[in-house]
């Protein structure tokens, strides 16, 4: 067996072998790109096994799904997301990084975007099945969620070229509501708290059938946090009552196309 790696988050956990293979691989590589991320991922043969301790099931209502730190490797990271029933990023993107890949363990919904002159766009919409793995490059904004009843975790690894102190810090979230992109070193979740947005950038648009996904995605989160007794603040309720109207607004705008 291969001696054990430091774990950042927890360095009184060891690191299953697959997970270790991945990283001894990903380090003795002198050049990476998005593809050949995805197929050191797919040659370490992970299973949602080598996940477990780092499971966040029990995060927050406010969050979008469950996020952890596995491994930070300089150059790159390792993650592990954990999704609930209903649990959808927002729309985003990945900061500084240059490459990487995904391997879902469950079936996930898995939306693409395009970006240009402001205006946010669905370029794709597909299914996630369990142990694909995809590859992640710059360019790609995207959002990633469980629309199932069951729980499954997911496993991400984010690049660069260089060392970075935050490989995915600064990503971008499209908040169609707000119609800002707001940026942030955190979890890419719905609404964000101003202590964890750097900047915010008005004047983002979308496309109608675009802006009505988010809403409703959005609206779900709320339902989800005035679900909570811990969260029943006006200022929830102000915000559901203002999404259903925009959400009425705009199928009925679409169901006239």
């Amino acid at each position: 067996m291969m001696p054990s790696l430091d774990v950042s988050m927890s360095p009184s956990i060891y690191l299953p072998t697959r997970l270790q293979n991945l990283i001894f691989s990903l380090q003795n590589r002198q050049h990476l790109t998005p593809e050949i991320a995805r197929q050191c991922v797919i040659n370490a043969q992970i299973k949602e096994e080598d996940l477990l301790p780092w499971i966040t099931f029990d995060h927050p209502v406010t969050h979008s799904y469950g996020r952890k730190l596995v491994y930070e490797g300089g150059f790159f990271e390792i993650m592990v997301m954990s999704w609930l029933p209903s649990d959808f990023s927002a729309i985003h993107d990945h900061g500084s990084t240059q490459w990487g890949a995904v391997q879902s363990f469950g079936k996930a919904r898995h939306i693409t975007y395009k970006f240009k002159k402001n205006v946010l766009q669905t370029q794709s919409e597909s299914w996630f099945n369990p142990q694909e793995v995809v590859a992640v490059n710059h360019d790609l904004i995207h959002q990633m969620g469980n629309p199932t009843d069951t729980f499954f975790l997911s496993l991400h690894v984010y690049g660069c070229s260089q060392a970075s102190h935050s490989i995915t810090g600064n990503a971008r979230v499209f908040d169609l509501f707000e119609e800002t992109i707001q940026y942030t070193d955190g979890g890419v979740f719905f609404y964000l708290q101003d202590e964890e947005i750097n900047q915010r950038f008005v004047g983002l648009k979308g496309d109608k059938m675009t802006t009505l996904r988010h809403h409703q995605l959005m609206k779900a989160r709320i339902d989800q946090i005035l679900g909570n007794p811990d969260y029943t603040s006006e200022v929830w309720r102000l915000r559901a009552v203002l999404l259903d109207s925009k959400i009425q607004s705009l199928a009925k705008q679409l169901s006239c196309l």
